[in-house]
Parts: structure tokens; C-alpha cells; sequence
């Protein structure tokens, strides 16, 4: 059931930061995401999950830089579009450091330890 809270709240953190936030709220929104984050732990598949995440977020930040340059050309206000870069960014920087925690534990890409045999100690086995 935790993990389902952690699920859920994940997604929806992502979604309120894909929108755009200020400072102080982007601040808040991208603790409560890093907690949630752990709270799912670190495996081979939160590492697969932040692959996806990272990759799906590079595209949104092109295409988002390019939008900018439309509305600069244009002669428009990017205010709120700069704004929402800075979201992106600091939320890819999460992915990162996360991913970084991860791996440098060592869990992505190690298999499992087998079972150790009833009446012997995991040290002996």
C-alpha cells in the first residue's frame, strides 16, 4: 500500500512540475518528490522508470526551448515559459542525482543474492 501512496504521489508531483512552478513551490514539490522517490527504493526497475523519465524530459525541454525561440522571435512574453524551463531543469537534475544514487549503490546492476540454505548463516554461504 506504501508504495502505491509513493506511486501516486510521484505522478502527481511530476505532473504539477511539468506545469511550471515558482521558486518557493518548485522547492517544496521537488523534496516531497525525492522522499517519495526513495520511499520506492533502489532497484533495477526505478532505474529502468528514471531512464524513461530522463529520456521523455530531454524531448519535453527541446521541444520547450524551441518554443521559446518562437516566442522570443515573435516578439513575445517567454516569462512564463522561462519559468517553466527552470522547473524542467531542476526536475531533471532530481532524475539525475537519483539515477546517481541508484547505480552507485550498486543495486541496478547487480543480480540478486540467491537464498542462503536453512541452517546456514549468510556469512558462510
Amino acid at each position: 500500500m506504501d508504495k502505491f501512496v509513493a506511486r501516486e504521489n510521484i505522478k502527481h508531483f511530476r505532473r504539477e512540475l511539468e506545469n511550471g512552478a515558482d521558486e518557493p513551490t518548485r522547492a517544496t514539490m521537488l523534496k516531497l518528490l525525492v522522499a517519495e522517490l526513495n520511499h520506492l527504493g533502489h532497484n533495477r526497475e526505478q532505474l529502468a522508470k528514471l531512464d524513461h523519465h530522463i529520456s521523455r524530459l530531454s524531448e519535453i525541454m527541446a521541444r520547450h526551448v524551441e518554443l521559446m525561440d518562437k516566442l522570443q522571435f515573435n516578439g513575445q512574453s517567454s516569462e512564463r515559459a522561462s519559468m517553466v524551463l527552470a522547473t524542467y531543469n531542476d526536475l531533471m537534475a532530481v532524475y539525475i542525482a537519483h539515477r546517481q544514487r541508484i547505480s552507485a549503490l550498486g543495486h541496478a546492476g547487480r543480480p540478486p543474492h540467491p537464498p542462503t540454505p536453512p541452517g546456514r548463516s549468510s556469512l558462510e554461504a
